[in-house]
């Protein structure tokens, strides 16, 4: 194995921390002939992106070839990379595989005294070869978990792992000539959880496979022994389970704030509130249904227990006007005013408050966890920042990984306040 060290220097604590991985193969192969190529030794750095919001895994590896094996392989667009990796860690998750299809190389650039680097650009094998269907398939009275598990086996025929979470209510659909992707996500729209109230599904692929499972079941049951803690701004790092004091592995290098809020964005796109008109053309009928997003806090699953509106300012409350739709009422049992308009603002409170965090690279990170930050308040020791601190969901993930080191960079959101922020009279 090509052992790699990582150090990584701590701002906060000074704190430099050695750690280890192993890149045991990268792997070229081809549709062309049957040589296989182990680039390892090409490669100067290797990005792998993952995201809630993508359909799925993605990546680069940047090459320093002075063999010409771009053109001598060559690398032609039929060619598949597969990665392995370890590392020395204390998660459970301490290793993968995976494979690329290359699409796309980029970057191309003469070296003096002959050779070139470029980017391989990466996708799944999944989004290729489904690239070229169309599913042009009627189903009656399934449900959208069932016509996903259809499509999966039949259409997609992907080995990897899906977990599907149970969806209630009956769909009657014809889909037309959408490829497989496309209708999967359109899918996630009609969707609603046996077990929550919400309608916010999400289809995506990580390291671990690819998973259809709503935003509830993703931030529900907590359990602050199971997920990690990162820590930013602070020498000290309590333990917040009283396991082991955490070490430098588990501190945030680096931060940087998206998002906050924006009002003006929550008021027209319908998170604080929304009204849509259901129109019944055969009994000549129309419904007016309304969606309060604090009178519903309560009913859906959230990160924290507090919400974004506080105090006695009515300002944003009951501003139905705001956002409206107008539908046409059909046989669909799934009962739209229900997918509609909660996934309408389930999706923008998720989009208020975004983190980037830069971390000791660690593999273990999947898009979709639950993880704690430790933002310690300003003012006094021990007490943390009420808007800062608290559980995120990870929306998105990217490794970056070279000879020399190891980074991960998560986007963190939230849709919740983990105290009750202070009101001064």
């Amino acid at each position: 194995d090509k052992i790699m060290a990582i150090t990584i220097t701590n701002p906060n604590t000074q704190v430099r921390l050695p750690s280890q991985y192993s890149m045991t193969s990268v792997i070229l192969s081809t549709t062309l002939h049957k040589t296989e190529l182990d680039i390892s030794q090409l490669v100067v750095d290797i990005n792998i992106f993952e995201s809630v919001l993508g359909d799925v895994l993605s990546g680069n590896i940047t090459i320093r070839d002075t063999e010409n094996y771009i053109s001598t392989f060559p690398i032609c667009g039929y060619e598949t990379v597969s990665l392995q990796f370890s590392a020395r860690t204390e998660d459970k998750r301490d290793s993968f595989s995976v494979s690329f299809r290359v699409y796309s190389i980029t970057n191309v650039i003469e070296i003096t005294g002959g050779g070139k680097t470029y980017r391989l650009e990466l996708i799944s094998p999944e989004f290729l070869t489904t690239s070229e269907m169309l599913v042009s398939r009627a189903f009656q009275s399934q449900t959208v978990s069932q016509i996903v598990n259809t499509l999966w086996k039949d259409t997609i025929q992907s080995e990897k792992p899906l977990k599907i979470e149970e969806t209630s209510g009956l769909l009657d659909v014809v889909i037309p000539s959408w490829k497989p992707l496309n209708t999967l996500k359109w899918l996630c729209s009609r969707a609603m959880s046996v077990d929550r109230e919400g309608a916010n599904y999400f289809f995506y692929e990580t390291l671990d496979g690819f998973s259809f499972v709503s935003l509830e079941t993703l931030v529900a049951d907590i359990d602050d022994t199971e997920i990690i803690t990162y820590y930013y701004g602070t020498r000290d790092m309590p333990s917040r389970t009283g396991g082991p004091t955490p070490t430098a592995a588990y501190t945030v290098t680096d931060i940087q704030v998206d998002s906050s809020f924006d009002l003006i964005q929550n008021l027209s796109l319908g998170m604080y509130s929304n009204t849509m008109i259901e129109h019944d053309i055969v009994k000549r009928e129309y419904r007016i249904n309304k969606f309060d997003y604090e009178k519903s806090f309560d009913k859906y699953e959230h990160l924290e227990d507090w919400s974004f509106l506080h105090g006695d300012d009515d300002t944003f409350k009951e501003v139905y006007d705001t956002r409206k739709f107008l539908v046409s009422s059909s046989r669909d049992s799934s009962k739209k005013e229900r997918t509609l308009q909660a996934r309408v603002s389930q999706l923008q409170q998720i989009n208020t408050y975004k983190i980037t965090l830069t971390l000791p690279g660690n593999i273990a990170t999947r898009a979709g966890d639950v993880v704690y930050l430790y933002y310690p308040a300003k003012s006094s020791d021990g007490v943390e920042d009420h808007l800062m601190s608290g559980h995120y969901l990870v929306l998105s993930v990217k490794n970056n990984m070279s000879m020399t080191s190891h980074q991960t960079t998560i986007e963190i959101v939230k849709d919740s306040y983990f105290k009750e922020i202070p009101i001064r009279g």
